[in-house]
């Protein structure tokens, strides 16, 4: 527990934890805006690599439900650092101008995320569980800022020292961390919650089966529902803002401005929700709701060139994916009462949510070249966010999912 931790030890951990959290979506974010010198330095088609960008998103699908298996296998200290070790060996074998290899290291990359995707929630419930609402902030709001910073790096370090250099920085990243985790778990005590294994902690085996406990659908929902909009606004906001005429310099404000406006909320989101009772955080999350179901209504009428209008749609869009996405991280280990509990919650929310989410850009897409001003996507839109709204309130008034 955190309490009983020396103050360097919870100095390592919080370190330890912002690093890992960093590196979630670096690798993900930057590969993309390198796909043209790949394509040069294997003589192919950009074409050809766009399954590079795809490989995480399937790796996320088919990992997530399992990485709790990892840590009740290995603890939660091996597997973390297994993950480390996984998105390092991905890494290096990427900077090799060998496309099999470009590819078996985007799928390790896949994988060492995907755990630590899952892993992060009852990283925090096992080492601050008093202090949950804190560390989710710490690790959310530095998810948010490497990813900011490695996009924002990448151009400028391609054009020095070309895409192996980004790839370096991607080997260099994680193998600090993974020096750092290795040394941290040497001033660590083990205790009963990073060590039993999932049926011997008390709590029947048969009560942590996941799939079938209707109270942990609606966190698969809500975090399903913020990912399929956050990808979809992602791969065709730039789009939209360009059919109506948007100027190219101020729609990549717009998609930085996107990016950037979850990171005061991460700092304030986390500690309120935990503040908050069920009634508080119902009409919290209606708020949010709202603020996403004004951004429907606004796509709706989206016949303008209006730097005003599209840079409030973006606003909002950012701010109510932001909301849902802190407010998934956060109940993931609220709800829960052990980290074996927290990431089957979470791995099983993650694998689910994937899966939905991996179909939110290629439909929208579909429907964008079929007509760029169609109503059948902004309807499907809003049922979504509907969705979300009314699962959103079922979790808050969920205790704890694992109850009988």
């Amino acid at each position: 527990m955190l309490e009983k931790k020396s103050h360097q030890v919870v100095i390592l951990l919080t370190i330890s934890l912002m690093l890992m959290s960093s590196i979630m979506r670096a690798p993900i974010t930057t590969m993309p805006l390198m796909l043209p010198q790949i394509a040069d330095s294997l003589h192919v088609a950009q074409s050809q690599l766009g399954i590079i960008t795809t490989i995480p998103l399937i790796m996320f699908l088919l990992i997530s439900n399992f990485a709790t298996k990892t840590m009740v296998k290995f603890g939660l200290n091996r597997a973390l650092m297994l993950s480390l070790l996984s998105i390092i060996v991905g890494s290096i074998l990427r900077m090799l101008v060998n496309m099999p290899l470009i590819l078996l290291g985007t799928a390790l990359i896949g994988i060492g995320i995907a755990h630590l995707n899952v892993l992060m929630p009852p990283f925090v419930a096992t080492y601050f569980p008093n202090k949950i609402g804190l560390y989710t902030s710490v690790y959310s709001l530095a998810i948010m800022v490497g990813s900011a910073v490695f996009s924002l790096i990448t151009a400028p370090v391609v054009a020095v020292s070309g895409w192996q250099g980004v790839m370096g920085l991607l080997v260099l990243v994680p193998a600090i961390t993974l020096v750092l985790w290795f040394w941290t778990t040497k001033k660590i005590v083990p205790t009963a919650n990073e060590t039993i294994p999932a049926n011997q902690t008390g709590q029947p085996k048969e009560h942590l089966r996941v799939w079938s406990n209707y109270k942990a659908w609606p966190f698969l929902f809500v975090f399903g529902v913020q990912a399929t909009v956050n990808y979809t606004t992602v791969a065709w906001l730039p789009s939209m803002m360009l059919q109506h005429g948007v100027p190219n310099g101020v729609m990549t404000i717009f998609m930085s401005l996107y990016s950037f406006v979850g990171m005061p909320l991460s700092i304030i989101l986390p500690t309120v929700f935990l503040t908050l009772k069920a009634k508080g955080t119902t009409w919290v999350s209606l708020g949010a709701g709202m603020v996403a179901l004004l951004s429907v209504v606004m796509l709706f009428h989206t016949q303008t060139k209006s730097v005003v209008f599209w840079g409030i749609v973006t606003i909002l869009i950012g701010a109510s994916t932001a909301f849902f996405f802190l407010f998934s991280l956060t109940m993931f280990a609220s709800k829960t009462q052990s980290p074996v509990q927290t990431a089957r919650l979470s791995g099983m929310a993650q694998a689910g949510g994937y899966f939905i989410s991996a179909f939110g850009p290629i439909l929208y897409g579909h429907a964008f070249d079929a007509n760029p001003a169609g109503k059948i996507q902004n309807i499907v839109y809003l049922i979504l966010v509907l969705l979300m709204i009314v699962s959103a309130v079922m979790i808050a008034h969920t205790k704890n999912v694992f109850d009988e």
